[in-house]
């Protein structure tokens, strides 16, 4: 089926409802692919799910693509969705929100690892917490570290700007720089939160069907976080539930386009700017918090530089 600029290659069922949909946007993310599938296969029970792949114009002869071809498309709970160009992860994630059956939806990057049943434990918790939109697991860094973007709090100017000069991590018992980067949060506790890593995040499609999904201005970046606001508008919780865990080996794709990532990092934090927080402040204002945004995608580009 051709709609736009993709196509439902592949669309057959077991059974005409699942629990939970799972849906994977790719884009040339080689060998990780297959161990988040196999992973998710190993460690998923007691809940039915289906996959839904949305491939952004994958090169034809890379490994996701193949593993895609050879191996998912064998699958009878499996979607596989083409697109004719890069559509941008939000509106990627869109479609397969759209087509989807099951009452609470998985986002998974192609590049997560699930240590145990991620998803009854995050489907479990939303159908048990009527108050709660979305919700994600603790997730970690591939040497074990913890990953900052999963438990993310007010997304302010002012509490993103003392996160992004390292003021929040300096301290990280002060409240008053941790209000975005939650340093001082306990993170084996279930926290309430802003925001969740878009890389391992679990909505009721209900949520979906009220607020609609991810905003497509933004390309990449920054639109689990306005999903985030937009779910607080609406008096629905978005939690961090550490009883679920993965690891994210983060930047697989990006890697390759490093310079154009952070271009298209900063052009979404404008976006996102813009949006939520433009009528609060005069001119003077907006012009100190765009030269910051534009001074920071400079130092990002010189640590780019410095690292090829």
């Amino acid at each position: 089926m051709k709609s736009e600029n993709y196509s439902i290659l592949k669309n057959t069922y077991l059974q005409d409802n699942f629990d939970v949909p799972v849906i994977i946007v790719n884009w040339n993310a080689g060998k990780y692919f297959q161990e988040t599938i196999e992973k998710l296969v190993e460690k998923t029970k007691d809940i039915s799910y289906e996959l839904i792949v949305v491939d952004n114009n994958s090169n034809k002869d890379e490994e996701s693509f193949l593993y895609i071809q050879n191996v998912l498309s064998k699958w009878n709970n499996f979607t596989f969705i083409k697109a004719d160009e890069n559509l941008g992860f939000a509106k990627a994630n869109n479609i397969g929100m759209t087509i989807s059956k099951g009452r609470n939806v998985l986002i998974l990057n192609p590049d997560v690892v699930f240590h145990n049943n991620i998803i009854k434990i995050l489907s479990d918790y939303l159908d048990n917490n009527d108050d709660v939109g979305m919700v994600g697991p603790k997730v970690l860094n591939y040497d074990g570290s913890f990953q900052q973007p999963c438990l993310r709090g007010k997304p302010y100017p002012k509490d993103t700007l003392f996160h992004i000069v390292g003021l929040a991590k300096a301290f990280p018992k002060n409240d008053y720089f941790n209000g975005y980067a939650m340093w001082n949060a306990d993170r084996d506790k279930i926290n309430e939160c802003w925001a969740l890593s878009g890389c391992c995040m679990m909505v009721k499609k209900s949520l979906f069907d009220q607020i609609g999904g991810m905003d497509e201005q933004f390309f990449m970046y920054q639109e689990e976080t306005d999903w985030g606001i937009r779910t607080k508008n609406v008096d629905k919780k978005v939690v961090y539930n550490p009883n679920a865990v993965v690891t994210h080996y983060q930047g697989v794709t990006t890697k390759k386009i490093q310079t154009k990532s952070v271009l298209i990092f900063t052009q979404s934090m404008l976006k996102f700017f813009k949006k939520h927080f433009w009528g609060n402040y005069n001119i003077f204002q907006k012009t100190f918090w765009c030269v910051l945004i534009w001074g920071n995608f400079f130092l990002k580009l010189f640590k780019v530089g410095l690292k090829k």
